[in-house]
């Protein structure tokens, strides 16, 4: 392969063409397309998109607050008087037997026993 290469051997042709007087006549048309008010075509696009963005938005915002209300509506509620006075009374119901099970397997569990054995 030949690394000397020679630009002399392809010669000065243009690939590409345009007609004559292109160049001189596109100041003109440019004008007249601007002047034309073709450019002002462009705003009502630019205004439904400004909607369908706003759309979205409050689209989204109102499902955030929906979710908000759904989420929080099924929260537990922090009353722990009632879900003490709800275990007594379920222990409460009780056969004898059950309830002298139960106090063996509290008495029994080991996690409850580390417990009380760190108490400060």
């Amino acid at each position: 392969m030949d690394k000397q290469f020679n630009f002399e051997q392809l010669g000065k042709r243009m690939p590409y063409n345009v007609p004559d007087g292109f160049f001189d006549q596109l100041e003109q048309n440019v004008m007249v397309e601007v002047t034309a008010g073709n450019i002002a075509t462009e705003k009502p696009k630019q205004k439904a998109r400004t909607v369908k963005m706003t759309f979205r938005i409050l689209l989204t915002a109102a499902a955030a607050v929906a979710l908000f209300f759904v989420v929080t509506k099924n929260m537990p509620s922090d009353t722990t008087e009632d879900s003490f006075a709800n275990v007594e009374l379920a222990y409460n119901n009780l056969s004898p037997e059950d309830q002298e099970f139960l106090i063996e397997i509290y008495e029994e569990d080991v996690f409850m026993i580390e417990n009380e054995e760190m108490d400060y």
